[in-house]
Order: structure tokens, then C-alpha cells, then sequence
């Protein structure tokens, strides 16, 4: 099996650069991994073109979910159809946990040895590739303004240690738009997300009914309302009943268009990742891409 490899040499905390080295000395040793084959992911490097994948049988990708946005969009956008095999190495690491990806170089290398593959839907919106998620909303302002040196040394606590200052800007509302399947809705939001995964923000179950394959994007969208009730549903989103609460939106679809109004048009994070579009038309791709995923994720 030949490999090239796409890494983010500043994503996670300590630990995760050491499985990174880690792995990178097990691929040279066991699949003749040359310097040449490895990408790093910094302002320095320009973008991939087709000659990088040349005899390419999978694509490793180590970073968090940025760093495999990136990765997903430059073979989408080049045409290459080949396994991705991710090692999860950011603070957060939703997409990972979801498909429950090993994180240590033992496990993600057992995980290559077996080569299964699972085929899972991604988004497009506008030209833009997405693997798991579009949010939007004050509260996702988190997500892009905590700081990264922060992230490195407490993980996800970092964000809510920022969000402590802000709590009155985070709980301020957003006014947005949603059409869809001939229905246009109005609604001041507290967040919106719009993803296949269950797990967003480190939460498990917070789209609890999302499924990486099921050809659905499925929208989630928390209302402004009291700080009463915005504590209350908190709460419930912790014990996964927060579905049936008058405050949150929740249907799937396979195709919607969102507009997003005011200061907080360039709050929106595809993958992560900071846009400035007020506006999106958004599609599923029905087993978009094929990832490599360990047995025990394989049979859940």
C-alpha cells in the first residue's frame, strides 16, 4: 500500500504530537513513508495539485477537523477517489469520536493493516466541501475566538472559560432564514447546526438522531428565548431529551438554503473553519467519502 500523507504540525495538545511522530516513523518503516510524502499544512505551503497523489492508494490525514476539511476539499476539488484514514490530533475531535477512530499509534496503525472502509455522506455548501458540520449563531463564535494556546494546554475546557466574559453576547440571538422542501422559517437563534454527526461541540448526543450515512444533513437550531429556559434546555441537551423542547428546531433534509443576518454574518464555521457568507445553499452527497475506520466502529 503506498501513502501520502496530509498533517497539521501544530493541532493538539503534547500528546498528540508524539502519536503523530509516532505514526509518521511506523508508515516510513512499514510503507517506505519518504519525506517527499508528507504535506504539512502552514501558511507557507500552497495548495495540493494532482502530481501529490500519484501512486496514492490512501490519504492519512492527522490534525482535527480543519485540517481534514482541508484534506476532504483538495481531493473533492481534484477529483481523487481514494480512502481517507484520519487520525484525530485537535482538541475537540468531533468527527473522530462519532465514527470512534483510534487515537493512539498502535490502534490507528492496526487500523491501516486491516484496510476497512466505510462509505459516509459529506455536505456541500456552496463550493465548499464539508465532512460534518455548518454552524452558525453567536454561540458558535466559540468555536473560532477561543485561543489556540488556550485549546493546547486545557482541551475542551478552553471554550468554556471563554465563554464565562461573553456569556450576554453568546445568549443575544441571531436572526436566520431557512428554506426548505418549499417552507421558508424565520427564527432568532441561539445556534444553528446543520451536520451528520451526533456529536458536535464535544457533546455527546447533541443531534442525537444524526447518522454519518443515512443520505440526510439533519438540522439543529436552538431559539433565543428567557435565560431560564436557555438554562433549562441546557440541561436537557445534557440528558439527550432536548429534541422535544419548544426552544430547538430539529428535522433532516437533503437540501436547504440559510441566511444568516447582522453582525454575526461572519460567524459562520464550515467544518471549523471561518466564513464570511451571509448566505448558503447546502446539499448532501450521499456517500461522499470513503474513510478507513477500526473493526470496532466497523460493527457498531
Amino acid at each position: 500500500m503506498k501513502l501520502k500523507m496530509i498533517i497539521n504540525p501544530v493541532s493538539g495538545q503534547h500528546s498528540a504530537h508524539t502519536i503523530k511522530d509516532s505514526v509518521i516513523q511506523r508508515l516510513k518503516q512499514r510503507y517506505g513513508l519518504n519525506d517527499a510524502d508528507i504535506f504539512y499544512t502552514n501558511k507557507e505551503n500552497r495548495g495540493l495539485e494532482t502530481s501529490f497523489f500519484e501512486n496514492c492508494d490512501s490519504l492519512v490525514v492527522a490534525g482535527g477537523d480543519g485540517t481534514l476539511h482541508y484534506a476532504v476539499n483538495t481531493v473533492k476539488r481534484l477529483g481523487i477517489d481514494i480512502p481517507l484514514a484520519y487520525l484525530p490530533t485537535g482538541t475537540v475531535n468531533d468527527f473522530g469520536n462519532s465514527l470512534k477512530l483510534p487515537r493512539t499509534c498502535d490502534a490507528f496503525c492496526s487500523m491501516l493493516e486491516n484496510g476497512l472502509t466505510q462509505k459516509i455522506d459529506i455536505g456541500l455548501a456552496g463550493e465548499e466541501y464539508f465532512h460534518y458540520l455548518v454552524a452558525g449563531g453567536a454561540m458558535n463564535s466559540l468555536s473560532y475566538t477561543t485561543n489556540q494556546t488556550l485549546k493546547n494546554v486545557m482541551g475542551d475546557k478552553a471554550y468554556y472559560l471563554s465563554a464565562v466574559p461573553r456569556l450576554a453576547k453568546l445568549l443575544s440571538g441571531t436572526r436566520i432564514q431557512i428554506e426548505c422542501d418549499g417552507l421558508q422559517e424565520d427564527h432568532e437563534a441561539l445556534l444553528y447546526l446543520i451536520t451528520n454527526s451526533p456529536i458536535v461541540g464535544g457533546i455527546k448526543g447533541m443531534v442525537p438522531n444524526a447518522k454519518m450515512d443515512d443520505g440526510h444533513l439533519h438540522v439543529l437550531v436552538i431559539k433565543k428565548n428567557s435565560l431560564l429556559s436557555t438554562l433549562q434546555l441546557l440541561l436537557e441537551i445534557r440528558n439527550r431529551t432536548h429534541l422535544n423542547h419548544p426552544d430547538v428546531l430539529y428535522f433532516k433534509t437533503r437540501r436547504l438554503i440559510i441566511k444568516q443576518y447582522g453582525e454575526d454574518i461572519a460567524n459562520v464555521g464550515i467544518d471549523g473553519e471561518i466564513h464570511s457568507s451571509s448566505q448558503f445553499e447546502i446539499n448532501v452527497i450521499p456517500q461522499g467519502l470513503t474513510v478507513m475506520v477500526s473493526s470496532d466502529s466497523y460493527a457498531a
